[in-house]
C-alpha cells in the first residue's frame, strides 16, 4: 500500500465530513492506461481544537493528500478509542485519512502575499487579510476590492464596489449641515460646533 498519495474529491458529505475520493494513481500495462479506482467513506480532516474548527465545503475536483494510517482507525472513528497496536491490515487502503489541499502548481491560490495572512476563496476576490503590519481587511464584491479595512495605526473604513467611503459620505452630509444657510442665515452655533465635533471624531477614525 501507498503510503501517502494524491486525490481529488468525487463527492464530499459536510455532515459526516467524508468523502468518495479519486486517487491521482494510475498504472500503464500494454500500453492501456489503468487509473485507480473511486474509494468510499474516506474521512477529510479538517482542522479543529480548542472548541474551534474550520471547515471547507469540499468540490469534486478539489485537491487531496491522503494518508494511510498504519493501524486501522474503526475505534478510533466509532468513539474515540485506540487503536489495536498488534492488529495487521498495516497501512491498508482501509485505513486511509485525507486532508483538503496540496495543488498541482499551475494552480496556486490568489490574493495571497508574503506579508500576511489570507483566508478566503481561491481566487482572493472574497475573504480577510491580516498583514504583518497591522491591518486588517475584509474582501468581496465583483472587483474584490476591500471593503472595510483596519489600518495599521488602528483607523478603520467602509468602502462600497464604487471605492466611496461611507464616513467621507458621512462627513459630507456634516458638513452640509453646519455650513447651511437658510435665506442668508447660518444654522445655530450649537448645531455648527456638535458638527465639527463629529466631524474630528470621524477625521480621527478614518484609514
Amino acid at each position: 500500500m501507498r503510503f501517502v498519495m494524491k486525490a481529488e474529491v468525487s463527492a464530499y458529505s459536510a455532515g459526516g465530513q467524508t468523502a468518495l475520493i479519486q486517487p491521482k494513481v494510475s498504472t500503464t500495462i500494454g500500453g492501456q492506461e489503468f487509473v485507480a479506482p473511486v474509494l468510499g467513506d474516506i474521512p477529510i480532516q479538517m482542522y479543529r481544537g480548542g472548541g474551534y474548527g474550520f471547515h471547507l465545503p469540499l468540490k469534486p475536483g478539489n485537491a487531496l493528500t491522503a494518508f494511510a494510517l498504519d493501524r486501522p482507525q474503526t475505534s478510533f472513528r466509532e468513539n474515540g478509542g485506540n487503536s489495536n497496536a498488534g492488529q495487521g491490515r498495516i497501512n491498508d487502503i482501509s485505513n486511509l485519512i485525507a486532508f483538503p489541499g496540496g495543488y498541482p502548481d499551475s494552480a496556486p491560490m490568489q490574493g495571497v502575499s508574503d506579508d500576511g495572512m489570507f483566508v478566503g476563496s481561491d481566487d482572493g476576490k472574497r475573504g480577510m487579510r491580516s498583514s504583518d503590519d497591522g491591518s486588517v481587511g475584509l474582501k468581496g464584491g465583483p472587483s474584490g476590492s476591500d471593503k472595510f479595512v483596519v489600518n495599521a495605526a488602528g483607523k478603520i473604513d467602509l468602502k462600497s464596489e464604487s471605492g466611496d467611503s461611507l464616513l467621507d459620505i458621512v462627513k459630507a452630509a456634516l458638513v452640509l449641515i453646519r455650513d447651511h444657510v437658510n435665506y442668508g442665515a447660518p444654522v445655530d452655533s450649537a448645531t455648527q460646533v456638535a458638527a465639527n465635533q463629529l466631524i474630528a471624531k470621524i477625521d480621527g477614525m478614518k484609514a
